[in-house]
């Protein structure tokens, strides 16, 4: 598996301006009272050390289950360490509440291999309904600062019922911006009777990219038909197996297969977490954990792990 390992998803700290209502973040405060939340930053330099392979071509996603990484302290140092490596670079934002000459930092150290997506749900006067806590000013300066430069620039727009009729208002929004990509995603971060539960685009694939005319597949799709089913097929099809680029390390600094196995809804009851002393990144290797857990990623069909039966099931 190692030596066709494509990428990483990392997140490099669980802080976040915003308050999303189906956010993990949000939800797990909610839950359980924000006085058990514990604010994380990424070692970089445990990062590094566990991170003992060419990581060249690599793509690099920098996103996460609690965070956005804009506001990891360290995110220049992080960005230099992985171009420096040649790898490509993959940021995800809501991208509220920073500078003109932060954006400008920023876009200086990216090229034309690297992609930057904002996740704005909705046009400026309605997208703060999901993404509570959004600025759309210092967003729109972001974006401006970033469109003149050789990175690629995409407006995600995750559809709700409060947006699904402004879809293609923020479309033309974006192309006036000089964006170059607008991406429509389903989603799965509403419950049955939910009030955020679009009513047009519940069962069918809607990640498409415009500008660039081509059409991906979405992993959403197979949970939105799940949720829509209310039942698991316990036949699996792992992504993290097809792309081998999802493995996942989280703002506390431990390798999961991918992002969903750090979900608090999964976590907890994982050996992930049980064992989670093995996952370490300050006290071990990418190499060394993959060839321990060839004999994971062997049976994982098999298994029936409750993260993988939510997120990868076969329809």
């Amino acid at each position: 598996m190692l030596d066709q390992l494509q990428g990483f998803h990392i997140e490099p700290t669980n802080m976040c301006t915003l308050k999303c209502p189906r956010c993990a973040r949000t939800t797990f405060n909610e839950k359980f009272k924000p006085k058990n939340w514990d604010n994380q930053n990424l070692n970089l330099n445990h990062l590094k050390n566990f991170l003992d392979i060419n990581l060249s071509n690599l793509q690099i996603q920098l996103n996460g289950n609690y965070g956005d990484p804009i506001y990891y302290p360290d995110l220049f140092e992080m960005i230099k360490f992985f171009k420096s490596n040649q790898s490509r670079i993959v940021l995800h934002t809501n991208g509220s509440y920073k500078s003109q000459d932060w954006w400008q930092e920023l876009a200086e150290l990216l090229d034309s291999n690297d992609i930057i997506n904002f996740s704005l749900d909705g046009i400026p006067e309605n997208f703060t309904k999901y993404r509570v806590n959004a600025d759309w000013a210092s967003i729109q300066q972001g974006i401006e600062v970033v469109v003149k430069s050789p990175v690629t620039v995409n407006w995600k727009y995750i559809i709700f019922s409060y947006n699904e009729d402004t879809i293609d208002e923020a479309r033309q929004l974006s192309q006036h911006l000089g964006m170059d990509n607008f991406i429509i995603n389903n989603s799965d971060r509403w419950e049955n009777n939910d009030w955020l539960r679009p009513k047009k685009y519940v069962n069918i694939n809607t990640e498409e990219i415009f500008s660039s005319g081509t059409h991906n597949g979405n992993r959403s799709e197979p949970i939105t038909l799940w949720k829509e089913q209310n039942q698991r097929d316990n036949i699996i099809n792992p992504l993290c197996k097809q792309t081998n680029s999802m493995h996942f390390i989280s703002a506390w600094g431990y390798y999961m297969p991918c992002c969903w196995v750090g979900d608090y809804r999964f976590y907890y009851k994982s050996d992930f977490y049980k064992n989670q002393d093995l996952y370490d990144i300050s006290k071990t290797t990418i190499s060394e954990l993959l060839n321990n857990l060839q004999n994971y990623y062997a049976t994982l069909e098999r298994t029936k792990l409750e993260y993988c039966t939510f997120n990868c099931p076969k329809l």
